[in-house]
């Protein structure tokens, strides 16, 4: 029987434009020239070649003390009709020149990065992957098609850090930091929180009471936990991701041409899960909502079968019926996605959900806390005017000074992920956190794992493995739901105050809707 292994590449690779911070910017983060080669039908494995780059990449080793990397994983069918699925890739014998690297044990993907210090444009010519297709259960006289999937992201160092603000409370009137972290027995309504370290000890969790014990953590008088104000504690999993050690998080929001790719490796049943209307409508159908509905441009660009036929999506912002232009919003942060849409799209790209306390360590860093600040680390803000090259992986504004996407100033709907950054912006006017990933403030709602509730406490920090069940969710077992959910950082359509770092006033507000404002991101 003839043998087929990928001669015949099926390549489609790789999203995310993107922006900048100082001269430490990465974008444009593309995979190319995907082939499979060097078979061993002994041991059943292959080498997923490819080219890899993106520019302004950086290794700093002062400062933040921090890189940028690519996390790469692979999909593959068998047959021109096949599933997409995840491919286990082995953790030796790659092929990774002028390169640093981390294998996962689980075999679900690597990250890449410089080795050394440096910055600016980084191609890779030749990579080659281990692809361990006999553990797949891929037959040797199998017809392959593969697309290879990079997503930037940035490593965030081992180091303590504080939670909270330290900000002025005020009893809910949108003055302060609502509901921000403290150190329990800090029950005051109107004097100054008190901030608290994270160590490498995870925090006990405790109602706010005046007689707590001030080495727990809490809330303002309790009203945002389910402990209250009494004396009760809770533990957090083992595992939870406090944010102490180190780990990896997205650089941008997810942006409509990732989740357009991710709709396209998914069978029909579970394309109908993830978006709203039928993947069997007519072409030009939106996704979510009307076609461009709140900047939202994907939609369906071939219709679906329920048999067996799933659909085509792509984005088309410029409303031509031609899909996935340079002026069709690729690049703009993904909206209308629920708790369940992300956490699909995160297992789904063998990632996981980040924590509301590793939102605090990723936006402040392990510097002092600044009396209610945003992310970019002080209590300057300005929302954006207008933009320009609307739609496009240029997209940006020549509103001085903005550094925000905000209180619906002047668009109805998210922008492109970066927009803020450029190669001479500072930290405060590129709107990025201490570590360097951007809108962690404004755009879209990042949706994070509270600790607000026992559902999201349980969580003990499990990566996804790339396999959703058949409906198309996320079925990593200790996940919460949304229930254990929680919204932090303000997006596109709320007031200033919800934007600052410590803010948790919307931590009640659960996610299990599609709202033109609801996004976000995930780590590893």
């Amino acid at each position: 029987m003839k043998t087929y292994i990928s001669m015949k590449k099926l390549l489609v690779v790789c999203f995310f434009s993107l922006g900048v911070f100082s001269s430490l910017k990465a974008n444009n983060i593309a995979v190319s020239n995907v082939t499979l080669k060097n078979r061993n039908t002994i041991s059943d494995y292959v080498s997923v070649s490819f080219d890899l780059s993106w520019e302004n990449s950086f290794r700093k080793s002062t400062g933040s003390s921090n890189w940028d990397a690519a996390w790469v994983f692979v999909k593959y069918k068998i047959g021109a009709t096949g599933e997409w699925k995840h491919a286990t890739l082995n953790t030796t014998g790659h092929t990774i020149p002028s390169l640093g690297a981390s294998t996962q044990t689980d075999g679900t993907g690597i990250f890449l990065y410089r080795n050394t210090t440096g910055n600016g444009t980084f191609t890779l010519n030749g990579v080659e992957l281990r692809w361990n297709y006999g553990t797949d259960g891929v037959p040797d006289e199998s017809k392959i098609y593969v697309k290879v999937f990079a997503i930037e992201m940035i490593y965030i160092p081992e180091e303590s850090f504080y939670v909270g603000s330290g900000g002025q409370t005020d009893n809910g009137n949108y003055k302060s930091n609502d509901g921000e972290f403290r150190q329990a027995n800090d029950v005051s309504s109107t004097g100054l929180a008190t901030t608290f370290l994270i160590n490498s000890t995870p925090p006990t969790i405790q109602g706010n009471n005046i007689s707590s014990n001030i080495n727990n953590l809490t809330a303002f008088n309790g009203i945002n936990l389910d402990l209250g104000t009494t004396t009760g504690t809770a533990s957090l999993a083992s595992g939870f991701p406090t944010g102490y050690y180190g780990f990896y998080a997205m650089k941008y929001e997810i942006t409509q041409g990732q989740y357009s790719d991710f709709l396209n490796t998914l069978t029909y049943n579970q394309q109908e899960h993830r978006i709203t209307n039928s993947p069997g409508a007519l072409s030009g159908t939106g996704a979510f909502d009307s076609p461009g509905s709140y900047r939202n441009s994907i939609e369906i660009s071939i219709s679906g079968k329920a048999v067996g036929i799933p659909a085509l999506f792509g984005c088309d912002l410029n409303n031509n019926d031609v899909y996935n232009e340079s002026s069709d919003g690729n690049w703009i942060a993904c909206n209308y996605i629920s708790w369940q849409d992300l956490t699909a799209f995160l297992d789904w790209a063998a990632l996981r959900p980040l924590t509301e306390l590793e939102y605090e360590k990723i936006c402040r860093g392990p510097l002092s806390p600044v009396q209610d600040e945003y992310p970019w680390g002080n209590t300057i803000i300005k929302g954006i005017g207008n933009i320009l090259n609307a739609g496009q992986p240029n997209e940006t504004s020549n509103t001085n000074g903005a550094n925000t996407n905000m209180e619906s100033i002047f668009t109805d709907g998210p922008l492109r992920v970066g927009i803020f950054a450029t190669s001479t912006s500072n930290r405060k006017d590129a709107g990025s956190s201490y570590y360097g990933a951007m809108e962690m403030g404004g755009n879209v709602w990042e949706q994070l794992i509270g600790i607000n509730s026992s559902v999201g406490r349980n969580f003990s920090g499990t990566p996804g493995n790339g396999i959703l069940d058949s409906n198309g969710d996320a079925n990593t077992t200790d996940w919460p739901d949304y229930t254990g959910s929680i919204l932090r950082g303000g997006s596109w359509a709320h007031t200033v105050f919800s934007l600052r770092t410590s803010d948790r006033l919307f931590e009640l507000k659960k996610n299990e809707l599609r709202l033109p404002d609801y996004g976000g991101r995930g780590g590893r």
